[in-house]
């Protein structure tokens, strides 16, 4: 079994200068000392399988590090500009020292996953790696034998955001009810700005407060601060411009 040293040095660019080792983050850029930092190694090993490894970066995923206290953040590699709802990361992974017992962080990956509203976790020492799963609101617990068992997880959840670029793509070419699906996914509250046309109106409009009932689509709008409910009936909808955070 190939160790965490001879697999440092056989991966990445590792070089000393004033008697510390360091190498550069393959996301970041940036140089980074490794003395002192277990974890960090641990790190770059991870980073370094998504980047060289995978298959899905940058095509699919994007990633993210040391973002809201996470080690790492994946996300759905954006296809559309036009279409950037808001979404959790698809996986939150935290990094250990090799040495370091997995479970006794249960807790910890489960918190983050919980407050960010995703559903995949990964710990990972080197040594092992643990997926958390949420299925029907409970975290399920998963061994994995290796780093390529984690691919398929990310594309599974990916998936979901597929579907949605398709409804997006209805909805721009005129579609009623894709844009009330997803008005319906990203439109309920002030998170997103969901920018469409209306039939006979000369500039688009900027909606907030989705609400659809009696045949009516209810939304608001917000002129000098203030907040205004308007309402159309779906034969004045004539396309949807962007979903954006």
């Amino acid at each position: 079994m190939t160790s965490l040293s001879e697999e440092i040095s056989r991966k990445l660019n590792i070089y000393r200068r004033n008697y510390a080792e360091y190498t550069k983050c393959l996301i970041k850029g940036r140089e980074i000392v490794l003395d002192g930092r277990p974890e960090e190694k641990v790190r770059q090993l991870f980073i370094y399988f998504l980047v060289n490894e995978s298959g899905l970066f940058p095509s699919k995923i994007d990633i993210k590090i040391e973002s809201d206290y996470h080690d790492i953040e994946l996300y759905k590699t954006v296809q559309n500009e036009y279409f950037k709802p808001y979404s959790p990361p698809i996986m939150i992974v935290e990094i250990k020292r090799e040495e370091e017992n997995l479970r006794n962080h249960e807790k910890q990956i489960e918190r983050y996953l919980k407050k960010s509203c995703s559903e995949i976790g990964i710990l990972y020492n080197y040594h092992q790696i643990i997926a958390y799963i949420k299925k029907d609101a409970v975290f399920t617990r998963n061994k994995l034998n290796s780093l390529e068992d984690i691919p398929p997880l990310i594309l599974q959840s990916s998936n979901k955001f597929g579907k949605n670029l398709l409804e997006f793509e209805k909805a721009v070419n005129g579609s009623f009810d894709s844009f009330i699906y997803l008005v319906n996914q990203y439109g309920k509250y002030k998170l997103n700005r969901i920018v469409f046309r209306l039939k006979g109106e000369q500039l688009p409009i900027v909606g907030y407060f989705f609400k659809f009932k009696e045949n009516k689509l209810y939304y608001n709008i917000y002129v000098q601060d203030v907040k205004k409910e308007q309402s159309c009936d779906f034969q004045d909808f004539e396309k949807l411009v962007s979903i954006i955070y």
